[in-house]
């Protein structure tokens, strides 16, 4: 096959079967067939940022681990990897006959069922093939088979069909993250870029996919941390705090929706979602509002200068005073209304030079962010609210301790 063709028609030696409400293929195939047909789970979102979120994961240590395994290792064997299929016209052909090649028939009490669960799986090359379970040992076969590896290694793939609809991609992507979960932890961005339960993950890809203009290109750095570079300059935030974030107020903010997060993780009927959809909007509708320097990065066609002029000065820029302030928020609406609340935080100083930031989370002499617990942060800011959460001695004693610094006071309230 050259580069441009349509992959030629094969045929796979297969098994049928079916667990749950999923039918699925058991075939053999050889490296470089895989290699080529076999492609990254990226056709999951409307976003292809968040498409591309996969594949990058993809493009680390691992892969070249895996290869120098098929290169090196005489006893490389590998488990099965999971395929989802989509378009083409994948034709199961069962075996109808078979029979013992010995003088003893040893087959000839084979059920019809087996029978039929024994055969072949013809793919016209039109298919669209991608792994859902296994990608990092995909990785390492795209890696490896450039005339590295013997042509006579085969490996199992289990085929399950995939529907290109939006119950479809939800199934499969629930498939991606069961499959992934049950394997091995996956990260925070796996988990965002393809959990079918987790409300937040799902309230994030809602966010992007259906709000361009607040979440949209550049405006959410698509990385697998909450810390941010200082090379991200059109980003308000990253998109693990973003998670973050909706995780701090779906679960803590007095609102009908309130659930602990461990409830939140587990999934919800689809139409509940839309309510903590509307809900996470609404959170950064007002935060728009209470908030000047947001609405104007929000607002902004070009927001690297808006960025650039606030990320070493104003806490609402760094993803750990964004985090704080939304804290503050979901536990003012404990005793007032949403917008209440974020007008409330607006009396809090945002200067990162200004206390409690200077001098517990912010370094101003490397421009950096502190190590500092944020549960610390959040109990100086609802003081200085007039909302004490402890006795003033034990938050100085804990301040100055984190601080190192036994000369400090408690900052000044704001009301």
């Amino acid at each position: 096959m050259t580069t441009g063709e349509s992959p030629t028609p094969i045929v796979l030696p297969a098994l049928r079967g079916m667990m749950g409400d999923w039918v699925y293929y058991c075939c053999l195939m050889d490296l470089d067939t895989l290699a080529a047909r076999v492609h990254y789970a990226k056709d999951l979102h409307k976003s292809e940022r968040l498409s591309q979120m996969i594949q990058r994961q993809l493009e680390k240590r691992r892969s070249k681990e895996i290869a120098e395994y098929l290169e090196k290792r005489p006893d490389r064997l590998f488990n099965a990897l999971i395929v989802a299929t989509y378009g083409g016209h994948p034709n199961w052909h069962a075996l109808t006959n078979v029979q013992s090649i010995g003088s003893a028939d040893e087959l000839g009490s084979l059920t019809n069922d087996t029978m039929l669960s024994v055969g072949f799986l013809t793919l016209s090359g039109d298919e669209k093939l991608f792994a859902l379970d296994g990608q990092h040992r995909l990785a390492g076969i795209k890696r490896a088979t450039s005339g590295h590896v013997p042509g006579t290694d085969v490996v199992p793939v289990m085929f399950v069909p995939h529907e290109n609809t939006d119950e479809g991609l939800r199934r499969t992507r629930r498939l991606f993250t069961t499959l992934n979960k049950t394997a091995r932890r996956v990260s925070p961005f796996g988990i965002i870029a393809l959990d079918e339960d987790d409300v937040m993950a799902l309230t994030v890809r809602h966010l992007i996919d259906e709000n361009p203009d607040m979440f949209g290109g550049e405006r959410i750095a698509f990385l697998g941390t909450s810390n941010m570079p200082q090379s991200h300059f059109a980003s308000l935030t990253t998109i693990v705090n973003l998670y973050d974030i909706l995780k701090t107020f779906f679960s803590q903010a007095e609102t009908p929706l309130k659930k602990s997060v461990a409830a939140l993780r587990k999934g919800l009927p689809y139409d509940e979602l839309q309510s903590y959809y509307d809900l996470a909007r609404n959170l950064f509708d007002e935060l728009k509002r209470g908030f000047p320097e947001l609405l104007e990065f929000f607002d902004a066609e070009d927001t690297e200068p808006v960025v650039r002029g606030y990320r070493n000065q104003n806490a609402l820029f760094r993803p750990a005073g964004l985090r704080a302030f939304v804290a503050v928020i979901a536990h003012l609406t404990q005793e007032m209304d949403l917008p209440s609340a974020v007008a409330e935080a607006g009396k809090l100083p945002r200067s990162l030079d200004a206390d409690p930031f200077a001098k517990l989370m912010w370094n101003s002499a490397t421009q950096t962010i502190r190590r500092f617990q944020a549960t610390t942060l959040l109990d100086l800011l609802l003081h200085m609210l007039g909302r004490p959460q402890r006795e003033e001695h034990e938050l100085l004693q804990r301040y100055r301790h984190e601080v190192g610094d036994d000369t400090l006071e408690l900052p000044r309230p704001v009301v």
